[in-house]
């Protein structure tokens, strides 16, 4: 008998599921709503069975960052229902889960309780609604004499009580009210309190119940690994594959479109050892010639030149700098990034002639299921999706070239077993999606006074919407969006601006990290924003609130500087301070860090965060943890090198994460400020960035413009 792990805890553990039989509103039923508001279709989000188990179908995906229990929150807030009792089911690939605006369905852009709060809240209310009516209906009573309260209805007068399960099949005939009234903050008893993790996921975690898309299993499922070229952009010009074919347990071996061969075994690690047999030709093209070196210095030509695509001018920037009183200016390095997420890249895919059945952990659900319909040839109704819990992302499970998924459809296309094609993490690091290396410029001119007068910048960087579905939305005049964010709208009161982009082309795969464009624009903004207060002989909070145009930015960095007793600070220690806005969220940090023996340590993070309102402060608090972590690692350690096209980091070993040892003390205050709502699961990133940069600048006196940042 073969015992996997998470049947050894399944079979150890008191874990319980029950089969949950749901209400359906008909769609018949259904009011046509009118205005900005409609109510979406109840019976897309919420089943209630006769014994009250209250089942919440989630179109967005949870990758770690607390979407499901919030989200859980908002409905169970409405619905007027015990949040713990709630239990979650993914949804269909369905119109009615897409993002607003976006026509897909999809989970990314720290958007989940921004675009869909309201929704599900409205769901809730209306079913609770019907539900009291109902219940007034069978009591012969008015609905102003009935009340709600965790599932189920009382009677005001006499108390009666019922469990909303009681009303199933009267309200399976009833229609959805045109209009509901959410509560307000004054009435909620969940949302904006701060609550743990639901437990019903954390249940499923502990007892393995849960499933992440590499715990899938089908009946007769077979296993692939992926021969992948070295050099990026290389062809396959011939193949053998005589020795992995005659390797235990090898079913087959085949060429897929896209330059890549697929081994199919019984088992993983067959398949993982055949692979390595298989001998190949390739014709590796001119970037087999290429390093980071030259990179470099072809990024440089770009900064020095003055006919790049313009992102943002205005004023006369060369007066400013004429008439300046003083003048800062500095170039910044970032190196490729991989994602480096904890469950590696698979998908399993199942191909039945005109049916297909795919199951993945993935951000992009529809363009998913899209894609599968076209390469299998069959019709997108006949494409079921199963999007399971993923092992954390960053942005990497959300590819706009759909590369693994692409390698899972071809692998499995017309086989006779569904199979499970499986990136190794060597596959991810050496030939994934990156964050693009970057060469960036900033200049600043400063009055008299320490007022900033002018900002000339430009950032050299890949596209990552160029060549993609994003290229009509977000690569615009040779600029892609993400080289804009954070860079063309920073917070500063300047009046005069001469800001440039450009996107060379390469072979290499870039995608969204974390953050996206603003883990360049932060650290290249707060960075010579530190370098024109210590100019201006100012202190740098102080030099900020001076030329920052918004109340709310002010009110963090007075925050944090209450919190850090940044006006005494510790002496042997050096100290930074950073603000940035994304995603709708605004985050400071004051950072505290100890050099020693030519290395450093970030020891203290003060954070402070307005993200309009925390439905759930405590899921604030961690997200902002967890993004100060991340940022630690990626300052210090992570980088990608390209030797002769290829890149020579593969494992965790010599592409550097940050260790539990490296995790600083991290203390978070929230602040509501009922500015429009913003999200929580990547504005935490950007500002960690220039804040550790300008502590290492307070203890050394030394600026550090390279990431990594390495001291000496």
């Amino acid at each position: 008998m073969r015992l996997t792990r998470r049947d050894f805890l399944k079979q150890t553990s008191l874990a319980t599921s029950a089969f949950v039989i749901g209400f359906y509103v008909p769609v018949k039923g259904l009011a046509k709503s009118s205005g900005d508001n409609p109510i979406p279709k109840p019976n897309a989000f919420i089943k209630i069975d006769k014994d009250n188990t209250i089942t919440f179908i989630m179109g967005q995906a949870e990758m770690g960052q607390g979407v499901y229990s919030t989200m859980a929150m908002c409905i169970a807030e409405e619905l007027d229902t015990a949040w713990e009792h709630v239990v979650f089911e993914p949804a269909p690939v369905k119109p009615v889960y897409a993002r607003p605006g976006a026509g897909m369905m999809m989970t990314g852009g720290s958007g989940s309780i921004t675009n869909h709060q309201k929704q599900v809240r409205r769901v809730g209310a209306a079913v609770r609604q019907m539900i009291k009516r109902a219940a007034a209906k069978s009591w012969k009573v008015r609905v102003s004499e009935v009340k709600t309260d965790r599932a189920h209805v009382i009677h005001k007068r006499t108390n009666q009580k019922l469990p909303y399960g009681h009303f199933v099949e009267a309200i399976n005939s009833m229609r959805v009210p045109k209009t509901v009234t959410l509560k307000k903050p004054g009435e909620y008893r969940l949302i904006g309190k701060p609550m743990k993790r639901h437990p019903v996921e954390v249940r499923d975690k502990l007892t393995g119940k849960a499933r992440f898309g590499i715990d899938v299993r089908l009946p007769n499922m077979k296993y692939a690994c992926l021969v992948h070229p070295k050099v990026f952009g290389a062809t396959i010009k011939s193949y053998d594959a005589s020795k992995a074919q005659k390797h235990p347990g090898v079913l087959k071996v085949k060429q897929l479109p896209n330059n890549k061969i697929a081994v199919i075994a019984q088992r993983w690690w067959q398949a993982k050892k055949a692979a390595e047999l298989v001998e190949v030709t390739w014709d590796e093209g001119d970037f087999a010639n290429v390093d980071t070196d030259r990179l470099r210095k072809e990024y440089e030509a770009r900064l020095d030149a003055e006919d790049n695509p313009v992102m943002r001018k205005e004023g006369d920037v060369q007066t400013a700098f004429d008439r300046a009183d003083k003048t800062v200016e500095a170039r910044y390095d970032f190196p490729f990034l991989a994602h480096a997420m904890m469950e590696p890249l698979n998908c399993t895919v199942e191909h039945k002639g005109e049916k297909a059945y795919i199951a993945l952990g993935t951000q992009f659900q529809t363009n998913v299921r899209n894609t599968g319909a076209e390469i299998l040839g069959v019709k997108k109704d006949n494409v079921k999706l199963h999007n399971t819990y993923l092992g954390s992302s960053f942005g990497r499970r959300a590819p706009s070239d759909m590369d693994y998924v692409k390698d899972a459809l071809y692998t499995a296309k017309d086989e006779p077993w569904p199979v499970q094609t499986l990136w190794a993490r060597e596959d991810d690091i050496q030939q994934g999606n990156y964050r693009p290396m970057t060469k960036a410029s900033a200049k600043l001119s400063l009055d008299r006074e320490g007022n900033i007068t002018a900002f000339k910048g430009k950032i050299i960087n890949q596209s990552l919407a160029k060549g993609t579905m994003f290229e009509s939305s977000m690569y615009k005049n040779g600029i892609d969006a993400t080289q804009r964010e954070g860079f063309e709208n920073h917070p500063y009161k300047v009046a005069n601006h001469d800001l440039q982009a450009f996107c060379p082309d390469s072979p290499v795969s870039v995608l969204w990290l974390r953050s996206v464009g603003h883990t360049i624009s932060a650290p290249v903004v707060e960075d010579i924003i530190d370098q024109a207060a210590h100019a201006a002989g100012m202190d740098p909070l102080d030099f900020r609130i001076n030329n920052l145009k918004d109340e709310r930015f002010i009110k963090l960095l007075e925050n944090v500087a209450e919190q850090s007793d940044w006006y005494n600070r510790e002496k042997g220690s050096g100290y930074g301070v950073a603000i940035a806005e994304s995603f709708g969220s605004i985050v400071a940090y004051v950072v505290k860090v100890k050099v020693q023996n030519g290395d450093y340590r970030v020891e203290n993070v003060w954070g402070a965060v307005d993200c309009g309102y925390a439905f759930n402060p405590l899921n604030v608090e961690n997200q902002i943890i967890g993004s100060v972590n991340f940022a630690v690692g990626y300052t210090k350690y992570s980088q990608l090198r390209i030797e002769n096209g290829s890149t020579i980091q593969s494992n965790f070993y010599d592409y550097k994460v940050n260790r539990i040892t490296d995790a600083p003390r991290i203390k978070v205050e929230i602040i509501n400020s009922g500015a429009k709502l913003g999200g929580i699961g990547e504005p935490g990133v950007p500002p960690a960035f220039p804040a550790i940069a300008n502590a290492l600048f307070d203890a050394t006196q030394k600026r550090y413009t390279a990431y990594p940042i390495k001291l000496g």
